[in-house]
């Protein structure tokens, strides 16, 4: 592991890190502790400054995070100052925007906002057009509005990710890590649970005149836990409902030595007999820890893949 501040290699400076990302949370973070002192002349001073951009790196030199300091917090009671990165993700959920797509794909609508706030752009998936309007909403909402759209139609699972800088639309889950979680070498804990905090078995549908049209329901969830979705012009009312529809949450957490591949929306298989989790498993938050030489990583695991479903602004009837 390296952490480079601009261009200078300060890693044998740095007591831990932390690199971490979530589904839900969109960008991915670094925080760091440096060793830092006003008084020591053997300790290099590193001027951190806001925007300051900051990259981890491999054993391999290969680059993992690009982000940018958000956040510094130094003590006059210790010799270490901690550092906050985020990617540039970063800067599309804390911006909003107005705007009236018209026929545009969900690629296009992502390209014109990349645009529009200055964020390189990388592979991005492009999809069906869809015409929305949105007023004063985070651009990171109205991208991920346009992809729940897309999902709804193809039944695949979107999320962004920054790449060297770039940003990316990726299909959540297609990515399988190389690194295989076995109980015998790689995993020190797991636990298993189930929640029906989330489930949705009974959708009933609406068109704009508020004029029932039918409903969806989805089997093995007790008792009925219900939602409603009204018909928008130009929109698939029965394809958008059983897209809402959520069976028990069946999730787990492992803690193991760790590896660069395993991060947020990459799948991984795991081999752990004792609480029976065996198969491929999708990563929805990870969190990396670096310290004295070392790597560990806790991921949380989903049995279903679930894309960060965004349902905002609202559909252009005109």
């Amino acid at each position: 592991m390296k952490i480079i501040h601009k261009t200078t290699d300060i890693t044998e400076l740095v007591s831990t890190a932390t690199w971490s990302g979530d589904k839900s949370q969109a960008a991915r973070m670094l925080e760091f502790e440096i060793v830092s002192s006003p008084t020591d002349k053997n300790i290099p001073h590193i001027n951190f400054k806001m925007g300051d951009m900051v990259l981890l790196r491999d054993s391999n030199n290969k680059e993992m995070f690009r982000g940018y300091v958000f956040g510094k917090e130094k003590s006059i009671n210790n010799d270490t100052m901690s550092i906050t990165c985020y990617d540039g993700l970063i800067y599309l959920l804390k911006s909003k925007g107005t705007y009236n797509f018209k026929n545009m794909t969900p690629g296009a609508i992502t390209r014109r906002l990349c645009r529009d706030f200055g964020i390189p752009e990388g592979s991005i998936i492009n999809g069906s057009p869809v015409s929305r309007i949105f007023d004063a909403e985070s651009i990171y909402n109205i991208i991920m509005t346009a992809y729940t759209l897309e999902s709804a139609r193809t039944g695949k699972q979107y999320m962004p990710r920054m790449d060297k800088g770039k940003l990316n639309v990726i299909e959540k889950g297609k990515k399988v890590a190389r690194y295989e979680l076995d109980a015998k070498s790689s995993i020190t804990d797991a636990t298993y649970g189930e929640s029906m905090e989330n489930s949705i078995n009974r959708v009933k549908m609406y068109d704009e005149d508020n004029k029932y049209l039918g409903q969806v329901t989805l089997s093995g969830v007790p008792g009925i836990l219900q939602d409603v979705y009204k018909k928008a012009k130009g929109e698939n009312v029965r394809e958008m409902a059983k897209a809402m529809l959520r069976g028990i949450e069946r999730t787990a957490e492992i803690e193991a030595i760790g590896d660069f591949d395993c991060i947020t929306g990459n799948a991984v298989v795991v081999k752990e007999p004792h609480t029976g989790l065996s198969g491929l498993f999708y990563i929805d938050s990870d969190e990396h820890t670096f310290e004295n030489g070392q790597h560990f990583m806790s991921l949380g695991l989903a049995f279903k893949n679930i894309m960060d479903r965004q349902e905002g602004g609202e559909a252009d009837e005109r």
